[in-house]
């Protein structure tokens, strides 16, 4: 059966318009755009995250800070237990690395970005309903794939995994990794102490 070629002319102007309707809808965030500052050590807010411009990085603390405080005094106070309780200064040593090591990999997970995304256009209802993607009502943007609203931070986060309390706001796309480095690292400094811990020789009574 011939198919008329107009028909085929629309469906191709029908995709066309479709695509740079996508391509417009996803341009309207962007996961590493900058915020306004109004001077290089100042703040400002994304939802319920604080976000401080420290030197032109952004450090972004998240709601539940206080337990990000809470086990930064663990990862610490385990720490300076373990290189009190060495007795040759090779241990002394292996303890203090892996006690910056933790508390490395630690802050360098709780205080990056996420992967909140941050609005540049707002869709019209007809490109949202065109695209059939979803919308978040509360930031105003349109949501890309893997994409979440936290409704502990009040912002969209691209890759959203989990929120974690121990880090402070959720666990995303742009520090994932530097969530399980710190995992690894933490497990790994726990299993270095219980290794260091058991080599001890008794004490005589």
């Amino acid at each position: 059966m011939p198919v008329d070629s107009t028909t085929l002319a629309e469906r191709a102007e029908a995709g066309q318009v479709w695509e740079a309707a996508a391509v417009e809808a996803y341009s309207s965030f962007n996961v590493e755009a900058g915020i306004d500052f109004p001077d290089p050590w100042s703040y400002s807010w994304l939802g319920r995250i604080l976000v401080f411009n420290f030197g032109g990085h952004g450090l972004y603390v998240g709601p539940h800070w206080y337990c990000s405080v809470l086990m930064l005094g663990f990862i610490l106070a385990v720490g300076l237990f373990q290189c009190n309780s060495v007795t040759s200064l090779e241990q002394l040593a292996g303890s203090v690395f892996v006690t910056i090591l933790s508390t490395v990999s630690f802050l360098r997970c709780a205080l990056s970005n996420p992967g909140v995304l941050q609005k540049n256009h707002v869709p019209t209802v007809a490109e949202s309903l065109s695209m059939r993607v979803r919308r978040c009502d509360i930031c105003q943007i349109t949501q890309p794939r893997g994409c979440q609203h936290c409704q502990f931070c009040q912002v969209c986060v691209q890759g959203h995994d989990h929120h974690c309390p121990w880090m402070g706001k959720c666990i995303g796309s742009n520090n994932l990794c530097s969530f399980y480095t710190f995992l690894f690292c933490g497990f790994g400094s726990l299993a270095y102490i219980l290794l260091v811990a058991l080599a001890q020789p008794p004490t005589p009574a």
